[in-house]
């Protein structure tokens, strides 16, 4: 299973990021939301997209009954002034994931 976390940020407040895993998309996340799926175990391919902007692309692999915690947002802090570049130039890194990594293994 994974589960991704949206980060609360003020761009993007009002809309939900589309979550596409292997090519397929597979659901949405709101802001202050969490987002879980069940899937096979093997190696999978994960980014989110919000009009003709997207965010970076991750490889993972998941084990059986393995979970596994992403995090992920929009333009905070100073990149909110470069909206334009972001949405133009920067489509592909408008949004961010990334995975968490545990406190204990």
């Amino acid at each position: 299973m994974i589960r991704i976390k949206r980060a609360v940020s003020l761009s993007d407040n009002l809309r939900n990021y589309h979550v596409v895993l292997d090519g397929t998309e597979i659901g949405s996340v709101g802001p202050g939301d969490t987002f879980e799926y069940s899937l096979n175990a093997g190696y999978h391919k994960i980014h989110l997209e919000i009009d003709w902007c997207r965010s970076n692309e991750l490889e993972f692999e998941v084990k059986n009954d393995e979970v596994l915690d992403f995090k992920c947002g929009g333009l905070n802090g100073f990149k909110v002034l470069a909206v334009i570049w972001f949405i133009t130039f920067g489509r592909n890194r408008y949004l961010w994931i990334k995975r968490m990594t545990p406190l204990f293994s």
